[in-house]
């Protein structure tokens, strides 16, 4: 049985999203990738793949990820990429519209930060390390120990020594003292983020609302998102937007049935307005 819709307030776990008619026209999606595609190295499923395409192309729909523009393309169809209105790489700090990218933060990271990374990789005591173990953005660098060519079997291998050992927690504080004028989130249950204090996620609330103007943001993010990279993007939605925390598909789904039966209304009532209107 389909839940009850409720209001959801910002940070908050929500059913179906609440309103009264009509619907409002200019509601904005925000999608964090994982809640699409949970496994760092699956494909989206093609059914759901068309059922999202066919939502995104009645609604402003943007994508949001924490890995760089090359993995979110592998991870995510064609027809998605096309009917979405942009994707949000690197954490937030680049924004790809189809092939262009039209919003890049850039920062470039001290020698003395790199040299900090490249000690820590050499100090980890994890036995089956594979290179590379850094990705480099424009804005961001992200650490995993384990390497992001590491299979999937090979990343849970990993994530099971982490939990063991907290590597990840003590490289975490030990990069606070050391780079204050940076941030440091555990994005994935294997890997670390870092952006500098001029960026913030929240930042991506800007681009929505300039490129929509008076726009309602309705995101859909998952629990470890919301709580690491994505935590100022979830702090700088208003009082009249909605955030949803998801863990997957599944969620996504039922949103976004609840969604396409709310528009058929709408437009079913939008053309028997217009009707009364030619009559009149």
């Amino acid at each position: 049985m389909f839940p009850q819709a409720v209001f959801a307030p910002v940070g908050q776990v929500t059913g179906p999203i609440g309103w009264k008619d009509p619907v409002p026209v200019n509601d904005v999606y925000l999608f964090d990738l994982d809640a699409l595609v949970p496994s760092p190295k699956g494909q989206m499923d093609l059914d759901f793949a068309r059922y999202l395409s066919a939502f995104a192309r009645k609604r402003a729909c943007y994508i949001l990820s924490n890995t760089s523009i090359t993995d979110m393309m592998t991870r995510i169809p064609a027809s998605v990429r096309a009917a979405c209105a942009g994707l949000f790489a690197a954490g937030g700090t680049e924004l790809w519209v189809g092939e262009d990218l039209v919003v890049q933060h850039e920062h470039e990271f001290s020698d003395d930060l790199y040299e900090f990374m490249v000690k820590v990789v050499q100090k980890s005591t994890y036995p089956d390390k594979q290179a590379p173990m850094l990705e480099s953005g424009s804005a961001s660098l992200r650490l995993c120990i384990a390497g992001y060519q590491s299979t999937l079997r090979q990343m849970k291998d990993y994530a099971a020594w982490e939990e063991e050992h907290s590597e990840l927690a003590t490289i975490t504080h030990e990069f606070k003292a050391r780079f204050p004028d940076h941030d440091v989130y555990r994005d994935t249950d294997t890997s670390l983020m870092i952006v500098p204090r001029t960026f913030s996620s929240a930042l991506v609330v800007s681009h929505l609302l300039k490129r929509h103007k008076n726009a309602r943001l309705i995101g859909y993010v998952t629990p470890q998102a919301a709580g690491s990279y994505a935590n100022p993007l979830c702090n700088a939605f208003g009082s009249a937007d909605v955030l949803s925390t998801i863990k997957g598909p599944g969620d996504v789904s039922q949103l976004l049935s609840y969604e396409f039966r709310r528009l058929t209304q709408q437009e079913a009532a939008v053309n028997e307005r217009a009707g009364e209107l030619v009559e009149a």
